[in-house]
């Protein structure tokens, strides 16, 4: 199982620029540690009923991480297709493929889910879908071919010639699944078949990053796996699935937990409940931590994104010193 790490690219309320370039040598850090890939979140604005902060702008954040770094692979995970158009969306990915040496970027690509986001783009959260699968379509023909022409319901273009290009075609993954983790949730628990086909067309799927627990990470992978068994070769075709953690050097499990709650109250919105977080998310002493990884490696993961809560670089310290040689 390949192990990545979604930085702390927090933009939280009161942070200063000196505090966001830390980062520079927190990605460097993430490399030394020999993780396999440095991931970024999206999300514009405090997305209310699942989270409490808002991030910096991923792509702007994996440049960085770019310059910052040799050979560690860069991805998103998620990027919101809806809210960008995808002509700028193309050139951008095509500019960090070329500015970071090739090779290293791996484009994940989901809908989105927050109200508020969508329309402070001007964007109606009922396209979502069928935007993402246009911008898609469209991003895959500008980073293949010249001359481009496209005339879908919600993006238009004739005769686009993009470059750079990408030497290697860009992994795509899908980030999507059945259940998100958040306050007043009215999505229905199945995966939309409109989902699965969007999965079975791309080199990669994120099994909900917002938290999933155990069952429903199981019943997800089972789903898209027998789906999609059905409709192409598996052997280039990754599973991910994204998890938070706060790494807690005690054996005391009682205070352990005291500990990450009070961290994860520091990004989670406060409607969720301590409940809802240990079901959904990594809790517990080193020796719990690495228990619950295995059984997310049983499931059929095959590339786990961890993401720390907060912005201390001791936590990749510990990762790498306690958990990596464990799993």
């Amino acid at each position: 199982m390949d192990l990545g790490w979604r930085i702390p690219s927090f933009a939280r309320k009161g942070a200063t620029a000196e505090e966001a370039r830390g980062l520079v040598a927190y990605c460097a850090t993430v490399e030394e540690k020999g993780l396999d890939a440095i991931w970024v979140i999206d999300h514009m604005l405090v997305a209310p009923n699942v989270y409490s902060v808002a991030w910096q702008d991923p792509l702007i954040t994996l440049a960085v991480a770019a310059g910052a770094t040799d050979t560690i692979r860069l991805g998103t995970a998620i990027l919101c297709a809806p809210m960008r158009h995808p002509v700028i969306t193309a050139k951008e990915v095509a500019s960090l493929d070329h500015l970071s040496g090739g090779g290293r970027v791996i484009l994940g690509i989901g809908t989105g889910h927050d109200e508020k986001e969508f329309a402070a783009v001007g964007v109606s959260k009922r396209e979502r879908g069928k935007r993402t699968d246009e911008a898609l379509d469209l991003i895959g023909l500008l980073l293949s071919g010249d001359n481009v022409s496209y005339e879908g319901a919600f993006y238009r273009v004739e005769d686009v010639t993009l470059y750079p290009r990408p030497d290697k075609p860009i992994p795509i993954w899908i980030g999507g699944g059945s259940q998100v983790h958040m306050a007043n949730n009215f999505d229905l628990p199945n995966m939309a078949p409109a989902v699965l086909g969007r999965i079975s067309r791309h080199s990669g799927w994120i099994c909900r990053s917002s938290g999933t627990d155990h069952d429903i990470l199981k019943r997800d992978i089972h789903t898209v796996t027998t789906y999609l068994g059905k409709q192409r070769d598996m052997g280039d075709f990754t599973v991910a699935h994204a998890q938070w953690l706060h790494i807690v050097p005690s054996t005391d499990r009682d205070s352990v937990i005291r500990e990450q709650l009070k961290v994860y109250r520091g990004v989670m919105d406060s409607k969720r409940t301590d409940e809802d977080l240990q079901r959904s998310y990594l809790f517990g002493a080193i020796d719990d931590l690495i228990e619950r990884i295995l059984l997310i490696k049983a499931c059929g993961v095959q590339h786990l994104m961890f993401n720390p809560l907060v912005e201390d670089p001791e936590q990749v310290e510990l990762f790498a010193k306690e958990i990596m040689p464990n799993i």
